[in-house]
């Protein structure tokens, strides 16, 4: 068993009475509770760190009259997943920090078009004693954490047809970036539907799976309803990967998604919701549930800063046990 590896003069008063009172005046800006404005899903995604490489486009739920929109997104996922069969072994045992960064913007009157990045750390993490601990404080299974060192970092994976993953240090680099487009058919207050289209180019790493080394495209639709403490909203559609570097081409095939959110206010200030993400098998052939179809549930809240800009915090879990990492925790802010 290879053992845990660990990652590596005074102010005048008055000047200080003046930071004090400053830093008081611009916390007092960042709370104060700006309008309401569309915020329908959790800027989350599926974070396995063997398909993370592949396309999953975020959420969009931006309004057509919302002009620039800058948000940033911190998700930290932490797994131990142990599955052999007859033909594929895999072992995902580390922690992953995702840093989502985006800009979205109008360019006519029923487009909208949007970048995003990525930049993904994975290590041995921290999270490995306090899942545990979790887990035995309430009685729930603790897999197979006890007989792993923690803070330990090893993705692996090898197959009859040739694929074969490793990665066991420490690993920072920039992902696959993405460019999306939208058009709006409706978009009024109670309502909005559109549909986008995107294309992700190979600009991560297939060896360090922040990319699966390829091209990728997808096409879906989105569908919101709002009322005045109620905001439901649905996503669908499909994804394409021109290529595939991680599983010797066996990922090469259409992936449908899905993603359904409930949001209710509690007040001008505070929303809480829940979102439901779903996406089919990426690896055909596979016998491995953590290759296959996945399901996830994310719960949080959001919180309406000052102007336009909201706060997201919130915990994702792996509805569907083994489908997806044991559980990523996420901040974001949008504007």
């Amino acid at each position: 068993m290879r053992p845990a590896r660990r990652s590596s003069g005074a102010r005048p008063r008055s000047s200080a009475a003046i930071l004090c009172t400053s830093s008081a005046v611009a916390a007092a800006l960042v709370i104060r509770p700006g309008p309401l404005r569309a915020d329908e899903f959790f800027a989350t995604r599926n974070q396995n760190p063997l398909l993370r490489g592949f396309y999953q486009p975020l959420p969009t739920d931006a309004r057509l009259d919302s002009g620039a929109v800058w948000s940033a997104a911190l998700l930290v996922s932490n797994t131990l997943n142990v599955e052999r069969r007859s033909q594929e072994s895999l072992l995902v045992d580390g922690e992953s920090t995702a840093l989502d960064l985006t800009y979205e913007n109008a360019f006519s009157r029923r487009w909208r078009y949007r970048l995003s990045a990525p930049i993904i750390h994975d290590s041995g993490g921290v999270l490995d004693s306090a899942i545990d601990a979790w887990h035995e404080l309430f009685g729930f299974s603790r897999g197979a954490r006890p007989a792993y060192p923690k803070r330990q970092i090893d993705y692996s994976y090898s197959s009859s047809s040739g694929a074969k993953i490793a990665l066991d240090h420490a690993e920072t680099s920039i992902g696959d970036v993405a460019a999306d487009v939208g058009w709006y058919a409706v978009d009024e207050e109670r309502r909005t539907l559109s549909l986008w289209g995107g294309i992700k180019a190979p600009t991560g790493s297939p060896a360090n799976l922040t990319g699966d080394g390829a091209w990728d495209g997808a096409l879906w639709g989105h569908a919101a309803a709002r009322w005045p403490n109620w905001q439901l909203a649905a996503e669908v559609g499909v994804s394409q990967p021109f290529g595939d570097e991680i599983f010797a081409g066996k990922a090469h095939r259409s992936v449908a998604m899905t993603r359904l959110a409930a949001t209710r206010a509690l007040g001008t200030v505070w929303s809480v919701r829940a979102q439901i993400d779903g996406q089919s098998g990426r690896v055909a052939g596979s016998e491995l549930r953590f290759l296959g179809p996945s399901l996830q549930l994310t719960v949080g809240a959001v919180r309406r800063l000052a102007g336009r800009w909201r706060m997201q915090i919130g915990i994702v879990e792996d509805a569907a046990v083994n489908t997806a990492p044991d559980i990523t925790l996420f901040l974001g802010i949008h504007d």
